[in-house]
Formats: C-alpha cells, structure tokens, sequence
C-alpha cells in the first residue's frame, strides 16, 4: 500500500506543470495585439474630448491669424437751421477700424501656432497616460488569471492528497486523524481558488467596462522576463526625449512667454484709421478726410503686463519642475525594471528549491516517513513561494514592459 501510495504521488507530481516553465516568445508577448490597443486608445472618450482641443487650438488660431479687430460704419442725418435763413439737411458716413501696429500681427500668428502646440503635447500626453493606465489594469487581471492557474494546480494536488490519505486510512496505514487534515487542507485551498476566481472576474470586468474591445487577459505561460539592453543613461536620456508631459510644459512655457510680450505690446495701443465723407448745407460743401486716431496708454495697461509677466515665470517655474520629475520618474523606470528582474531570479530559485522540498516530504509522507502535517507545511510554503515568484515575474514583466512604454517603443503616438 505505501509503494501504491508513493507511486500515485511521483505520477502526480511528474505530470504537474514545473513553476516557471516559460514559453520562447517575447516578453512583450503577453499584452494585447497593438493593433486593438490602438483602437481601443482611440475610441476612449478623455481621449476624443483631447483631440477636439486640437480643433479649438486651430479655430483659436485662426480667429487670432484674422484679427479681434473689425469694420465699423457710421452714419448720421443732421439738419442746420440757420437764423433768417434756409433749413439745411446734411449727411455724414464714417468707415473706421483699428489697426494691429508694431508687429502685433505677427505676434499673434505665433501664439496661434503655439497653442495648436499645446494641444497637440496634451493629446499625445493624455494618450500616453491612457496606455499606462490601460496596461496597470490588463497586468493586474493577468496577475488574477496567473494565481488562479496556480491554485487550480494545488487543489488537485490536495485533492490527490486526500485520495491517498483515504487509501491509507482503509489500509490500516494511516490514522483517521490524517485524513482529516487532507480533506482540511483541500477545503482551504479550495476556498482560496474561489476568491481568486472572484478577483480575477471582477478584474476581467474593469477590462471590459474601462477598454471595450479588449480581449481577456489571459496567460497560458509567463515569458522569462527580459534583460533590458543598454545603459541606464540611455534610457533615460530615451525616456526623457520622447516625455510628452516635459514636451506640455515647455509649449505652455513658451506659450505664456508670448502672451506675455503680446499683452507688453499693449502698452502700445492700436490706433484707429477712419474715412469720413459728409454733404453739408444740402450738398453744398462736400467733405472727404482721413482721420487717425489713439487712445491714451493708462495705469492698467501696465498691470495687465506684470500680470502676464508674472504667468509667465510660473509656467518656467512649472517646467523646471517638470524636467525634475520626469527625469525622476524615468530613472525610477529604468532601476525598477532592473530590480524586478533580480527578485525574480531570487524568488523564482526559492519557489523552485521550495518544490522540490515539497516534493520529497509528500513522497517521505507516502512511504509513512513523516507526518501529514510537515507534509503539508511543506505544501503551503511551497504555494506561497511559487505565488510570489509568480508575483515577482509579472512584476518584472510589467517594469519591462512600462521602460518600452515611456520609451515610445510602445504604443506610440501616431499622427
């Protein structure tokens, strides 16, 4: 009965799934197909509610191209009353417009063309946040469909467990005590299963609900998660190059320096160009003149210019920040890539030294060496570690993952 036993056992653990067992395909393999990412991205609605900024920056742009400035006609009917003399009707027509002087054209051309500019760094940045958001979530129901894989794996083995401790029992080999315990261990693996189905179902729905499109996020085996090649300043020289959130800030720096000097031309004011006709003593006297005229600067104009100046400095002060926190971001990117993958060789050699461990205490069990109980400590520590590795490796696989993303290898922005 405890060769039985042992052999149920061997054949068991032989036939189970080795921890770890990674398939030859590419790390980046276990994201969805970009093609669907791309559609998916482009159908979410922030991002549609981004890309009509582009169309607001343009019509701004045109409005600015043209001028606030516009036509006005005037027009006036009169009548001249003179003391012991005729009654005279007379008539008066003006057309007057103010007219953008000292480069202020040109002027607003360019802050036109810098805020279609910004518009376009907030599409790309919002369209690079919705990527990372998009694979934090996909990653996280893999993570569900992966423990969930595992715990199906262990309760079989516990279910086999309990098999052998019946058979040991009717043999007179094993106490009732033993069995007892199985059937425990079983019902407790069991109830993890279920609330790992539960997580991963609810995590299958965020994907659904949040990225309609999307296929499920399953994962059949885990890739071994790769090296990233090149230095860590390359990367983050990569990563810092291609930052849409550092591009946003330097076009809304540059936006607001413009505007600034825009409203110190101000200080200038435009002068107003006006053609005056007019009949006089019923036609009489006719009257043709040209007219220029110009208000006179007051104390506002020049509060709107510190104003403006002081918006501007806080764009740069923005920006410095800006360039401090990407370039913080981008090298922890780099280094938790690197890192991830080193705790999951650690985790990934303890979750394999812990099988193996387990293995030999159920076949020390099996051949009444060891108690049930160390048996099944032995189990459990071994679930917990493969759990982690499995952890770990996601983890790395998502460093990696997300070092190609912000390197716009990746589900780029396209035009």
């Amino acid at each position: 009965m405890k060769r039985i036993a042992a052999f149920s056992l061997c054949a068991l653990l032989a036939s189970a799934p080795v921890f770890a067992q990674h398939a030859a395909e590419p790390a980046l393999s276990l994201l969805p197909p970009e093609a669907t990412v791309r559609q998916v991205l482009a159908a979410m609605p922030q991002l549609r509610e981004v890309a009509l900024q582009g169309d607001v920056a343009q019509a701004t742009k045109a409005g600015l191209e043209a001028g606030r400035h516009e036509w006005t006609v005037r027009a006036g009917v009169s009548t001249r009353n003179e003391l012991a003399g005729p009654t005279w009707r007379e008539q008066e027509l003006a057309l007057e417009r103010p007219v953008r002087w000292f480069g202020k054209a040109a002027q607003d051309a360019a802050i036109g063309a810098t805020g279609v500019a910004v518009a376009q760094a907030a599409h790309e940045d919002a369209w690079h946040e919705a990527g990372r958001n998009l694979m934090t979530d996909w990653f996280a129901a893999v993570r569900e469909n992966v423990a969930v894989a595992r715990l199906e794996e262990q309760h079989a083995l516990a279910g086999e467990l309990v098999r052998v401790a019946v058979r040991r029992v009717k043999a007179g080999d094993g106490a009732a005590l033993e069995q007892l315990q199985a059937e425990t261990e079983q019902s407790r693996v069991a109830a993890q299963l279920q609330q790992a189905r539960q997580r991963g179902a609810l995590a299958q729905q965020l994907l659904r609900s949040n990225y309609p499109g999307l296929p499920a996020a399953l994962a059949a085996d885990l890739p071994v998660p790769p090296e990233a090649e090149g230095t860590a300043d390359s990367w983050v020289a990569s990563i810092v190059g291609h930052n849409h959130e550092l591009e946003l800030a330097e076009s809304e720096a540059q936006l607001a320096a413009q505007q600034a000097r825009r409203t110190s031309a101000e200080r200038m004011p435009d002068p107003t160009v006006s053609v005056r006709a007019s009949r006089e003593r019923g036609g009489q006297e006719r009257v043709l003149g040209l007219m220029l005229s110009m208000p006179l600067p007051g104390a506002g104009r020049g509060a709107d210019t510190r104003a403006a100046t002081a918006r501007a400095e806080q764009a740069r002060e923005r920006l410095d920040m800006a360039r401090i926190r990407v370039d913080a971001a981008a090298r922890r990117v780099v280094l938790d890539s690197g890192h991830s993958r080193q705790v999951w060789q650690t985790m990934d050699s303890i979750a394999r030294q812990s099988e193996r461990q387990a293995a030999l205490l159920m076949k020390a069990y099996a051949a009444g060496e060891v108690t049930l109980s160390e048996a099944l400590l032995a189990r459990r520590q071994s679930l917990d570690a493969a759990l982690a590795a499995q952890t770990a490796q996601l983890d790395a696989l998502q460093a990696y993952a997300r070092l190609k993303l912000d390197a716009h290898m990746l589900w780029a922005f396209e035009e």
